[in-house]
């Protein structure tokens, strides 16, 4: 996808992370942005940071009728949507797999993959019928590889991968001119490890996890976090790989190691 002046992008997530390093991005390159997140404040925020090239609205991507909306008022103000951007996810709670409460893999997943789905949905039928536009979905390094006591987050991102890869296939046939890129991004320094302020109320309570299960993974989680790339990197990472259209994007170059590391294992179980 060539970006240029008076394109549209939908963006959500659109508040915080990598979500507003490419609204930022995407303005400098002339583009008119419509900010989606669920963080009221922050959306209004972005959007006077950003200036007069976008437009906020609040959406809860979990929810379909509130895409629904976000994709006809992005219609109704601009006539055209070129590029859609599904950032918008959470971590939701870590450890064991088995005590995880319903509750956080329902809404892990209502987010994190409910919300691309949902994404997809509402706005590729615009792009097919006009026969040009590109699908930008946000996964994670979590999606090519598997960490213990993420499971939910884990379970998710790999679903998007594989998404992703599907819709780009069914594009490849049915619209060639509509491009899906799938970005993978390591540790990025994002408001991901405070996913919870976003959890729904009244969800079950979680079960306490042994101490030295949450030291180790917060002792991780901050290691990870002092090594972490800025939002901003990782969106021009993203972006060029959008204009050369490219499926599959790392923000890290590093980390094909540790996706080498888990298909050279899938193979050779898979030999055996």
């Amino acid at each position: 996808m060539r970006f240029e002046e008076g394109q549209v992008a939908v963006v959500t997530g659109a508040a915080s992370g990598i979500g507003r390093a490419l609204a930022a991005a995407l303005v400098a390159r002339g583009l008119r942005v419509v900010l989606a997140d669920v963080e009221e404040r922050p959306l209004a925020e972005t959007a006077a940071a950003l200036g007069d090239r976008t437009l906020p609205v609040v959406t809860d991507v979990a929810d379909p009728a509130q895409v629904d909306r976000l994709a006809a008022t992005a219609l109704d103000r601009f006539g055209r949507v070129d590029l859609l951007v599904n950032n918008a996810g959470v971590g939701g709670g870590g450890g064991p797999a088995w005590t995880i409460p319903v509750d956080d893999w329902n809404w892990v997943w209502s987010v994190n993959v409910g919300g691309v789905v949902n994404g997809i949905r509402a706005f590729v039928p615009h792009m097919v019928e006009a026969r040009r536009g590109h699908v930008v979905n946000i996964a994670s390094l979590s999606g090519l590889t598997s960490p213990p006591f993420m499971a939910p987050y884990n379970a998710t991102k790999h679903a998007v991968v594989t998404l992703s890869e599907t819709l780009s296939a069914e594009l490849g046939h049915l619209a060639p001119g509509v491009g899906v890129t799938v970005a993978c991004p390591g540790m990025v320094r994002t408001r991901i490890l405070e996913a919870d302020r976003n959890r729904p109320a009244g969800l079950a309570e979680r079960p306490e996890q042994p101490a030295w299960l949450v030291e180790g993974l917060n002792a991780v989680f901050a290691e990870q976090m002092r090594l972490a790339i800025e939002p901003e990197q990782a969106a021009e990472t993203i972006l060029v790989a959008v204009a050369e259209g490219r499926l599959h994007v790392l923000t890290h170059p590093e980390t094909v190691a540790h996706v080498e590391g888990r298909v050279n294992a899938l193979l050779a179980g898979l030999r055996a």
